[in-house]
């Protein structure tokens, strides 16, 4: 489980964000919408992201308000995404493993397996890491910058270590 309670915060591979592909979203008025998402496996207060959706405007991070049943849950949407149009079968939900603002001055991936792919993600679906190692040891990424939320989507050996 990720710990984020120091600096680097560590990720494991038991980590990576559950995905589950996305056959609707649909507005209930003003403050709230209903995905649509098969064996979704959420709870009431999980964070996730939705990505890869049409319209682009419903990628982001949000927090499940309901569970209606196995295949349907409701989230909780800002006004200004009131009047998006309904979303079709496109994008996936994922889990969210911070939800805001972070400062990241470095990523460690130590002991990769040649040739996997780590992909780290914002909220959004924007790429902030996607690496493929190349020998076994350690992979760095040095600079600083902004990431808006926190979405491991892939990660198949190794620990990932954020430093903020």
């Amino acid at each position: 489980m990720a710990d984020l309670r120091g600096n680097p915060w560590s990720f494991a591979t038991t980590d990576v964000a559950t995905s589950t592909a996305i056959t609707s979203i649909t507005r209930n008025g003003v403050r709230s919408a209903t995905v649509v998402s098969t064996a979704h496996g959420r709870a009431v207060g999980n964070l996730i992201s939705i990505q890869g959706a049409t319209p682009i405007q419903w990628n982001g991070g949000y927090t499940v308000q309901s569970v209606i049943d196995a295949n349907t849950f409701t989230i909780r949407i800002e006004d200004w995404r009131s009047s998006l149009a309904n979303a079709g079968a496109a994008g996936n939900v994922l889990t969210l493993l911070y939800p805001d603002l972070i400062d990241v001055t470095q990523m460690l991936w130590d002991g990769p397996t040649t040739g996997g792919v780590l992909l780290v993600t914002d909220a959004n679906g924007r790429t902030v890491w996607n690496p493929t190692a190349v020998t076994g040891g350690s992979l760095t990424y040095m600079k600083a910058f902004p990431v808006a939320g926190l979405v491991l989507n892939a990660m198949p050996t190794g620990v990932l270590q954020i430093s903020i």
